[in-house]
């Protein structure tokens, strides 16, 4: 089996489900965030973490760029998500000032993992 075919089992058998997850936690904490509703935080980040460590339980990626990068995602979300999950308990600034920038870099590397995705996928249609 071909990489491209590789990619497209592991995404129908839960991988593109993953990522949607991943996305629609994601999508919540943000709008707990802009404004501030700690409780509601609390929840989604929870939700967060949670998410991430399931992600972290599913099959690995067929292709060893994707799964360095969907690594570093998963590590820097969670790291993100239990940072949020202090400063939604305790109002720390520090910890949502950790909570953004592993966010950020956590979503940088999940961004790279769709295009890489989309690149292998693409690359034997037509």
């Amino acid at each position: 089996m071909d990489l491209a075919a590789k990619v497209r089992a592991w995404a129908s058998a839960g991988g593109t489900d993953m990522l949607s997850t991943l996305a629609k936690s994601l999508s919540q904490v943000d709008k707990d965030s802009h404004p501030v509703d700690l409780a509601a935080l609390q929840t989604s980040c929870a939700q967060l973490t949670a998410d991430v460590e399931a992600a972290q339980g599913e099959a690995p990626m067929p292709d060893e760029t994707l799964a360095k990068r969907w690594k570093l995602a998963l590590d820097h979300l969670g790291k993100s998500a239990s940072a949020c999950t202090v400063g939604a308990a305790s109002e720390d600034q520090a910890s949502f000032d950790l909570m953004s920038a592993e966010m950020s870099i956590g979503n940088d590397h999940l961004n790279a993992v769709v295009k890489r995705i989309n690149e292998i996928t693409a690359s034997t249609d037509g």
